[in-house]
């Protein structure tokens, strides 16, 4: 083996964000890339991330044919999962011989359809880095596959699924991502909600157990998993690298590619109130200009952060645009959810105190909606909550059971599951069948009617926040402005040419082909 190829293929663009602020450096690619390079130097390795570079799959299939390469891999979550199988066929229609590897959430959880269904001769389950280097040493070597952890495959036509490895536990042993085969200029270049932006991560893991979401899950202790046969058994798991590693990291993407914003991958960026604290104080000494940073940040957390002093070091440190997983404004909802300790008024206080106190800060957070129990007087009170605790963009989503959650374990279990192609599992179209009667068409204009009641019945907010005198602020009140005109003007065009509406929802919502996607 002399030649591996790690692939993000083309996709639909999502409508409601510029084609720039579409694509953030996907950071599993140059995390895997970088292990191989280190540990197999004899190796060469590649990475084509076809988005940022508008390479559609005419482009793509000539140049594995140009490359020939002994391996191809791809890892990707449900929604994306086609467009990967569609590169595996691809290449092996270019070289039957070529070694196809999956990763990434849906394949190391959907291991015994992917195996079956799709042209994949290996799957490298969760945490790749280690799993993927020994892999390619063993069939470099010719060597048992069956004692490589954390990997299934098919051996004459009987699918081999080998036990989960451990999980890493110094991230700080990790080598760099390998920056150097991303296309580093060219992620959110004129961007208005992510401009100038790369993927960092300090953590991985989380603490809390939401039936949701797949990160924890992903990155969990898994101990008796197998979601095809109902199993689903794991344990949340939280690592962190060291606030020096970290530090050198930001330092390094920031000078070597004039990256000024900060994405952090990490599920819940501030768990460890100590390694907050520290690694503020480490980036405050550098004094970057111009440096601003999103996280996922968890509302409790926040309350002891500002009541230890660190949640101002945080925002004069970069915060400028946090995420808060609102959910519902219902305790009993948050509880069906299995958000653990999160109240209705523990939230309000949160983005109180940074409306009061941090007014420079963008305050958005995530409601999720269309859940089974769901009554249009209950979709419509989280306008309300979300009008009560003054938000500045409140993103309501349906909400999208995927595999490796406990909700779609249980949404298969119980038959709930209205739409099962996960193409749709794009957090914009109904998934889950109502108990209350509701059809997914009329959950879906449920869902739009949200979007604009608070948007176009809050003409105060939005004159407030388009002329506010923090410019970062301002830009991205100017982006939804932008959007929700393009939204009006899309639903009108729907009505008044007649066209066939998707569950509902308008061309807005859809995720849109672009251009080059073909090509």
């Amino acid at each position: 083996m002399k030649k591996i190829i790690l692939v993000r293929p083309p996709r639909y663009l999502w409508p409601f964000i510029n084609e720039s602020d579409n694509f953030l450096l996907p950071l599993g690619l140059p995390c895997i890339a970088g292990a191989i390079r280190q540990n197999l130097p004899d190796i060469e390795i590649k990475i084509i991330d076809c988005p940022p570079l508008k390479i559609g799959w005419q482009s793509l299939g000539r140049m594995l044919k140009e490359e020939k390469p002994d391996m191809v891999g791809a890892a990707e979550e449900a929604l994306y999962c086609h467009e990967a199988v569609r590169l595996f066929k691809l290449a092996k229609d270019i070289d039957p011989g070529v070694i196809t590897v999956a990763g990434g959430h849906f394949f190391s959880w959907m291991v015994e359809q992917s195996l079956t269904d799709f042209p994949i001769d290996f799957i490298v389950r969760f945490e790749g880095e280690e799993t993927i280097v020994e892999l390619i040493r063993c069939l470099k070597e010719k060597k048992d596959l069956s004692a490589v952890k954390g990997i299934a495959y098919k051996d004459k036509g009987r699918i081999i699924k080998t036990p989960s490895r451990p999980l890493i536990k110094d991230l700080d042993s990790l080598p760099f991502p390998a920056y150097d085969l991303m296309p580093m200029g060219k992620y959110a270049p004129f961007g208005y909600i992510w401009p100038q932006s790369v993927t960092l991560e300090h953590s991985r893991g989380c603490v809390d157990r939401c039936n949701f979401c797949s990160l924890w899950t992903f990155w969990g202790k898994q101990n008796k998993t197998d979601i095809e046969k109902g199993e689903l058994d794991v344990s949340p798991a939280y690592r962190t690298k060291s606030v020096a590693r970290t530090l050198e990291e930001l330092d390094f993407v920031y000078k070597n590619y004039n990256r000024k914003y900060i994405i952090w991958a990490d599920p819940t960026f501030n768990v460890d109130l100590k390694w907050t604290n520290d690694f503020c104080d480490g980036l405050l000494k550098k004094n970057y200009k111009d440096l601003h940073w999103w996280a996922f940040l968890r509302a409790d957390y926040l309350l002891r952060d500002e009541k230890a002093g660190v949640l101002g070091k945080m925002v004069r440190a970069g915060l400028t645009h946090p995420l808060i997983g609102v959910e519902r404004g219902c305790t009993e909802d948050l509880r069906r959810l299995q958000k653990s300790v999160y109240t209705r008024d523990l939230v309000k206080e949160v983005f109180l105190i940074f409306k009061n106190k941090y007014p420079q800060v963008f305050r958005q957070g995530t409601f999720v909606t269309c859940l089974p129990d769901d009554t249009r007087e209950s979709m419509l009170s989280l306008v309300k909550y979300a009008v009560e605790i003054d938000i500045d963009y409140p993103a309501f989503h349906p909400i999208a059971p995927v595999p490796g959650t406990f909700l779609y374990q249980e949404a298969v279990k119980n038959d709930s599951l209205e739409e099962k192609d996960f193409k749709k599992y794009d957090w914009s179209t109904p998934i889950m069948r109502s108990k209350n009667g509701l059809s997914m068409d009329e959950l879906s204009k449920l869902n739009m009617e949200l979007n604009k009641r608070y948007i176009l019945y809050r003409p105060h907010w939005l004159i407030r926040g388009l002329f506010s005198p923090y410019k970062h602020k301002r830009g991205l009140y100017w982006w939804f402005f932008f959007n929700t005109m393009r939204m009006i003007i899309c639903e009108i065009r729907d009505i008044v040419l007649r066209r066939k509406k998707i569950a509902g929802t308008t061309g807005f919502m859809r995720l849109k082909k672009p251009g080059w996607y073909d090509n």
